[in-house]
């Protein structure tokens, strides 16, 4: 059964999306949960961020010279010495895992491990191609609504744009969508401008909108702007359990990233994205223009 947070969520303090300061911190916020969750809850919002650390791991495994994940909640260093105990594990199948290694989910030491036998290493685009697969499928199955949803969405709009920048750039993507549902055979095969999905599928629709904007930056704050909407469909009868906190996590977390690259322009692009795509979506009225400007 589920358990309530009553006291640590009526105290979280609102969020919006225009916000150019946070009023809680992405790194207190998680001292705090740790300290009011069930330790099998905390870890839920602890995999939030796997996908960073497998970001971060790749690079580790396949020395890139990007910086490490700022999502990632483990270090460099980390991921190193894990690599060091999968090379020792192979020569010693006895090897007990050590206890800061525990809690990495099955799916990535299977494959990790598999790739480190390799007499010649497989190419990066593979061995992220098959992280991945395997951590949707994980996370497909997982116990909690939230996350299972959650990241049910984030595949397919990884799916969807990788479609469509694999159709414009002329490039090989269709081995590189995540799973095997009909959509996903739809944007691997079909010739039609809209893969054959327009505007049954609202996913795709509202992406393609964000995705005309010629402005990078204005992308990717659409695509946020998409997730937070998300996260309050998802969450709107939702009140004092895990998935609001969870919820509420995603929010803070899409707030920090902009609000730390630029809390000036965040705004900006906030407002120029609103105005781009208000007569597209139907928003929630925390994202009405007309109530945010007065």
């Amino acid at each position: 059964m589920s358990q309530d947070y009553y006291y640590f969520i009526s105290g979280l303090p609102n969020l919006a999306f225009e916000d150019t300061k946070l009023s809680y911190e992405v790194e207190q916020f998680r001292i705090d949960a740790k300290a009011q969750l069930s330790a099998s809850d905390f870890a839920c919002l602890e995999i939030l961020h796997l996908s960073a650390e497998l970001d971060t791991l790749l690079n580790v495994l396949y020395k890139t010279a990007k910086d490490i994940n700022p999502e990632s909640l483990h270090t460099q260093e980390y991921w190193e010495e894990y690599l060091v105990f999968l090379r020792e594990k192979a020569d010693n199948h006895g090897l007990d895992t050590p206890e800061q290694f525990a809690h990495i989910p099955g799916f990535i030491t299977q494959i990790i491990s598999n790739v480190l036998t390799q007499e010649d290493i497989q190419a990066f685009n593979n061995t992220e191609h098959e992280l991945l697969t395997a951590f949707y499928a994980w996370t497909a199955n997982h116990s909690n609504e939230f996350i299972r949803k959650w990241f049910a969405y984030d595949a397919h709009i990884r799916s969807i744009l990788s479609a469509i920048n694999g159709r414009k750039f002329d490039l090989p993507y269709a081995k590189y969508l995540i799973g095997d549902s009909e959509m996903v055979e739809s944007l691997a095969k079909s010739h039609a401008a809209d893969f054959g999905l327009g505007k049954a599928d609202e996913v795709f629709d509202n992406i393609v909108r964000v995705y005309e904007q010629n402005d990078i930056l204005y992308r990717e704050r659409g695509y946020d702007i998409l997730r937070w909407k998300w996260i309050d469909n998802q969450n709107f009868f939702n009140y004092f359990n895990l998935e609001r906190v969870l919820g509420y996590y995603c929010k803070l977390r899409i707030l920090s990233r902009w609000i730390k690259a630029d809390p000036n322009l965040g705004k900006e692009i906030f407002h120029d994205t609103l105005n781009a795509m208000e007569n597209s979506f139907s928003f929630p009225e925390e994202f009405n223009i007309k109530s945010i400007i007065k």
